[in-house]
């Protein structure tokens, strides 16, 4: 057991040290104040999360007294390290919080002020608001361990008899107005300040917030690749309208001394010890968000915005394709280059067939209203809509029925297995054509704030490639490739010989490397890939944004291997690799799989190859800047922390591409 807990970072716990990364962007000196506040509240939303979809795996490992198998720590190690991981990491984002506050009311931006801070004239306005909307809203309920808190945020009021709580209205908002410009409080407190009558009433001992967070990861246990798309689709509209909340994963409260205040909530609810926290501060501060919107005006409190690469409409982007293919960078470059190479395929006569993979699109989309004139054009139009994104299944039901209703061939998919690949062909009578390939949805909203590579090219192996992957997505039929790798199993077995290969040629000429740049490296077999390799000597360049399982120092004296991730105004979410064969030659992928056992046996992924010279040269350039970038860096110590690179004259390779774009008139390789 100690062997392997010595070889391996329980994925859990690494994927909190990464929420650390994200609040540590409020200490940050070169990130503007509004982007700080915003930095808080995305890691109090990536850490609900964490509790909604994950926590149950810790909590079923703790239930069945089981070990988890990669690192050999029991369930309850595992609760207990969360609990001290998150503790450290509230810490730091309600100091951080605190800070921020002073700073706001330092520079005369706004307050947010307690009760007792309001002028006379403040507290009467308060109280009107109070009486107004607050009042006809109480609603005190007897507590009951039945009851489902539905509402983001409660009072718990104790009294000699009973045990009240009372949801905190949610559509009146959270930062109450409070008569005086840029001056603020939080509902929460103007209850509070105002529940004297209900404590005399009620004869209230004890008054503190709390939030619930309820484990929402249904599994989808009705998967069967015999099931038609028609009972397939009827049961995903019931496991949708049946997803209720499950389990308590989390209580937070505050107004409580702390260890009373667990040992209550712990005794209230039936839970562990080790999943109530206190908060010090206001529960729940996405609301800051709120703040990031109302003052974003103010230009220097809040990240230049820059204008991304649109295509350049004198030039007709298929017959671009035609002599070249274009490799872009979402969203130095704009979506709109996707968009602009769709629409084109639509109006070109030549279009005979159009297939698409969709897995999460933003509302009113263009990519809907493009398919939805393609079928009205009589191109036969496949889109294959995967319904199990994971809690936007309600909007991609929508979005099916929308293209049906339009004449699209819908279909789910791979049963089984996710479909989670980004690929969009475009095919002529006699089988030419155009492909684009990526790593990120086709989102345009997404698109504008997460890094992305998306290839476009008219090479008939690709071409030839992508026809055989749409045609087993529609008939199941297997199929053998040329140049891609699709998962189930066909990805980790590429990159595994690939780093097999390496590590032969190193060995050979002493030359040769492994770049990854991915979101989650937690499976093992690509792990133990690493770890064989890295015995030799070869060496590995890896940026893993988020989890990470791999250990360094496990390799011996020939070891050299360096692990870092980059969290920085953009989210990186581009995933590449790039091996290295000795002196003779250099491979680059792109790929919509993370190196994640689910993304690699239990999805329907693709990674490709760049052959051509051009795209595939400014494939590496962008390598080559993000291995040098120090300035957005964590970098990975022997003990599994990460620490801020940051050197004099070091780069951001995200601020790079930011200031390059004025240098770079319009997306054109030539």
């Amino acid at each position: 057991m100690s062997y392997m807990k010595d070889k391996y970072y329980n994925r859990d716990l690494s994927w909190i040290l990464f929420d650390r990364r994200v609040i540590d962007q409020a200490y940050d000196p070169n990130i503007p104040f509004l982007e700080k506040l915003k930095f808080l509240a995305i890691a109090s939303n990536n850490l609900d999360e964490f509790f909604r979809v994950r926590m149950h795996n810790i909590h079923n490992l703790v239930v069945e007294h089981k070990s988890d198998k990669r690192t050999g720590m029991t369930g309850k190690d595992i609760l207990d390290q969360a609990y001290e991981y998150n503790k450290k990491n509230i810490a730091l984002q309600y100091k951080a919080y605190d800070n921020l506050m002073k700073e706001a009311g330092d520079k005369k931006l706004f307050q947010l002020l307690k009760y007792s801070e309001l002028s006379d004239s403040e507290k009467k306005t308060v109280k009107k608001f109070y009486n107004k909307k607050i009042v006809p809203r109480l609603d005190m309920q007897r507590f009951s361990k039945e009851y489902k808190f539905r509402k983001n945020l409660y009072f718990l009021m104790e009294t000699p008899k009973y045990t009240y709580t009372c949801p905190i209205p949610e559509d009146l908002g959270r930062l109450i107005e409070t008569g005086v410009d840029d001056h603020y409080i939080l509902i929460e407190d103007i209850m509070r300040a105002m529940a004297k009558d209900l404590i005399r009433k009620y004869k209230i001992s004890k008054i503190a917030v709390f939030r619930v967070t309820y484990d929402k990861n249904k599994p989808y246990d009705f998967l069967n690749k015999n099931l038609s798309d028609e009972e397939y689709l009827n049961t995903m509209i019931h496991y949708v309208d049946t997803r209720d909340l499950r389990e308590i994963m989390r209580v937070e409260f505050s107004g409580e001394d702390e260890e009373k205040g667990r040992k209550y909530f712990t005794k209230l609810m039936g839970i562990s010890r080790k999943s109530v926290y206190k908060i010090p501060g206001p529960v729940d501060i996405k609301f800051l968000t709120t703040l990031f919107k109302k003052y974003r005006d103010h230009k220097e409190l809040v990240f230049a915005p820059f204008d991304a690469l649109q295509w350049n409409d004198n030039n007709n982007i298929l017959q671009y394709l035609d002599k070249s293919p274009i490799l872009v960078q979402y969203p130095y470059d704009s979506f709109s280059v996707f968009i602009d190479y769709l629409e084109q395929a639509v109006k070109d006569p030549r279009t005979t067939k159009i297939c698409i993979t969709i897995y999460r699109t933003e509302d009113n989309s263009d990519l809907l209203r493009l398919l939805r004139e393609a079928a009205a054009k009589k191109i036969e139009v496949t889109a294959i809509v995967e319904l199990r994104a994971r809690f936007d299944e309600v909007h991609n039901i929508e979005v099916a029925k929308v293209l049906k209703e339009a004449g699209v061939n819908v279909i789910f998919g791979d049963k089984v297995n996710k479909v989670h690949s980004k690929i969009c062909l475009a095919l002529h009578a006699d089988g030419t054509g155009y492909v684009q390939i990526g790593t990120g949805n086709y989102n345009a909203i997404t698109a504008k704030g997460f890094t992305d590579i998306s290839y476009f090219t008219s090479n008939q192996t690709y071409i030839d490639d992508a026809t055989k992957f749409f045609n087993y997505l529609m008939t199941g039929q297997k199929a053998e490739y040329n140049l891609l790798a699709t998962s189930p199993h066909g990805i980790s077995n590429m990159v595994i010989a690939n780093i097999k290969k390496a590590t032969e040629a190193y060995l050979r000429d002493g030359q040769g490397e492994v770049f990854m740049k991915v979101n989650g490296l937690t499976d093992i077999d690509i792990i133990n890939a690493i770890y064989a390799a890295a015995k030799e000597g070869l060496p590995f360049r890896l940026i893993v944004r988020g989890p990470c399982s791999l250990k360094l120092g496990v390799c011996g004296p020939k070891e050299n291997i360096r692990v870092k991730s980059i969290v920085g105004q953009l989210l990186e979410h581009s995933r590449i690799f790039k091996f290295q064969f000795g002196k003779d030659h250099t491979e680059v992928w792109i790929s919509s799989a993370d190196m994640m056992t689910r993304n690699l046996e239990r999805r329907v992924e693709i990674a490709v190859p760049i052959v051509e010279e051009k795209p595939k040269n400014q494939l590496i350039k962008i390598v080559k800047v993000f291995s040098k970038d120090t300035e957005n860096s964590y970098v990975m110590n022997t003990a599994g922390e990460y620490i801020k690179q940051s050197e004099k004259h070091g780069i951001s390779a995200q601020q790079t591409w930011l200031s390059r774009l004025k240098w770079r008139k319009y997306i054109k390789t030539n």
